[in-house]
Order: C-alpha cells, then sequence, then structure tokens
C-alpha cells in the first residue's frame, strides 16, 4: 500500500472518529426529552511567563435550555507551574455572574374550613441574578499507557456568592370538597408580591476529576472521557454532583486547538433538574 494510500485512509478514519463524537452528544440529548439541552462556550489563552511556568486565562458562556436562557458567564485568570514532567500545580480566580431560575413551592396546611376545605400557599421566588467569586488551587497527574493518557486532577474550590434581592409572590388558596370528597375549583384568597432578599453564602469544594486520551497516530483529533465529582467539605452530605465529558479535540496547529464534547451532569439533589450540554472550546498558547 502506497504512501498516500495509508493518509487518505488515517484522514477517513479520523473524519468518521469525529462524527461520532458528534453524534453521540445529540442521541444522548433525544434520550432524555424531558431534560433541556445547553451550550456551553469557552475560550482561553495561556502565555509562558518562564521554564514550567504559565499564565492563563479563561472566559465562558453557558446557557441552559433550547432558548439560550443564560446560565452564566465567567471571566478566569491563574497560573500554572509544572513541577514534573507528570505533575502539575495550578491556582486561579474566576467572577461568574451567575442565573438563578425562578422557583416554585407549594405548602398544603390539613387545617379544614366548613368541614370540606384545605388551604395550600404556591409560592414563587423570582429569578434573579448574582456575583460569585472563586478561588481555586490543583494538582493534577499524569500517566500514559501505550497510547492512552490518563490523568487525576484534584482541585479545591471556595466560591462566595453575594447576597441579592428578588421579588416573592404569595398565592393563597383554599381547595374545597363537595360531600362526596370530589375537588371542586379552588378559590384564591390571598395574592401578594414582596421583595425578598437572598443571604450571601459561601461554600467548600473539592473536585476529583479523572480523564483519559487516547493519542490517535498520524492524526490531530484525540478522543477523550472524564468523570468529575464534587464533594462538598463544608457541608459534607456524600457526593454533591457527578459530571461526565465525552469529546474530541483537534489540533490546528501547535498553538491552536479547538474541543467539541457532551457534557452530562446530575446532583444529589432529586429536585434539581439534570444537566445536558454541548460544549465547544477554544484555545491558543500565545
Amino acid at each position: 500500500m502506497n504512501t498516500n494510500s495509508r493518509t487518505k485512509k488515517r484522514v477517513a478514519g479520523c473524519l468518521l472518529l469525529a462524527a461520532a463524537f458528534a453524534i453521540i452528544p445529540f442521541n444522548s440529548a433525544k434520550a432524555q426529552s424531558d431534560d433541556e439541552l445547553g451550550v456551553w462556550t469557552t475560550v482561553e489563552t495561556s502565555t509562558k511567563l518562564s521554564k514550567g511556568l504559565k499564565l492563563e486565562f479563561e472566559a465562558e458562556h453557558r446557557t441552559i435550555d433550547s432558548k439560550g436562557t443564560i446560565d452564566r458567564v465567567s471571566l478566569g485568570a491563574g497560573v500554572s507551574y509544572k513541577i514534573t514532567k507528570w505533575l502539575k500545580a495550578s491556582a486561579g480566580y474566576i467572577f461568574i455572574y451567575g442565573h438563578t431560575p425562578e422557583e416554585k413551592k407549594i405548602k398544603w396546611e390539613d387545617a379544614l374550613v366548613n368541614d370540606f376545605g384545605t388551604f395550600y400557599d404556591y409560592n414563587i421566588d423570582h429569578a434573579y441574578w448574582t456575583d460569585r467569586h472563586r478561588a481555586h488551587i490543583s494538582l493534577s497527574g499524569e500517566y500514559k499507557i501505550g497510547r492512552v493518557e490518563l490523568s487525576l486532577r484534584e482541585r479545591f474550590q471556595y466560591t462566595y456568592t453575594s447576597s441579592a434581592t428578588t421579588e416573592e409572590t404569595k398565592y393563597r388558596w383554599q381547595q374545597n370538597f363537595d360531600a362526596n370528597y370530589n375537588e371542586m375549583e379552588p378559590t384564591l384568597i390571598l395574592r401578594e408580591t414582596a421583595p425578598e432578599l437572598k443571604d450571601a453564602k459561601h461554600n467548600m469544594t473539592l473536585r476529583s476529576r479523572l480523564t483519559a486520551k487516547w493519542d490517535i497516530a498520524n492524526c490531530k483529533i484525540t478522543p477523550f472521557a472524564s468523570v468529575e465529582l464534587y464533594t462538598r467539605l463544608d457541608d459534607w452530605k456524600g457526593f454533591d454532583k457527578l459530571r461526565y465529558r465525552l469529546g474530541a479535540s483537534y489540533k490546528i496547529d501547535k498553538d491552536n486547538e479547538i474541543t467539541l464534547y457532551y457534557l452530562f451532569q446530575h446532583e444529589n439533589d432529586i429536585d434539581k433538574p439534570r444537566t445536558h450540554a454541548i460544549g465547544l472550546g477554544y484555545s491558543i498558547d500565545l
């Protein structure tokens, strides 16, 4: 087989691999029709300060549904230092402008009215935005087995979320029943909207991320998969959430790279929705 033929086959293989990783996210998203699909876009840049030492910047924009509802925007800066060939330390700061969506809550009371009535409150906490300040330190190790590179990153992060003022609308209904205990049309007896203060809060979290990359010979596309475990240290209740990524990166040249991935995340709270997202990233070394 001549060189041109081998090259064409390698290129075709890379293109098929890229197509497969592009299709997987959309098929997975369709399988979870009850969940929304967001888009996470990231731009990263880094520059070498000295041997092993880099200055890094990052900007990110996230949406949470097909309507393009913004979840958060963030800007970050940090430094990393290559301690050895396989071990790296880093630290940084991220400013996050985050959106908290509207939340609906129903509260029942067992008080009877005229022997056949029950009260219930239907409260709405309106959506609002908050500033979040996050500091983090990380330690990352790499180990290569053949063409598969395994890496483990342990990151400690402290996040301070500022207080915010929003509105809460309260509805109080009387659910009536007839003599046979069949539900009748409920009666609205109260509706009021008032300002509500959301207190400032903070959390300390340990993030443990395991990543596997496959270095394909003579191919600029590098598939990867990762799983990341979030554990709250200041309010420990087991794991806080799990995040999975499956995607591939494409090396344009030695300084420029683009990444496409599918992300699935679920939290240790049945009241919080699962997250599905398509991730798009671009990074450049200056």
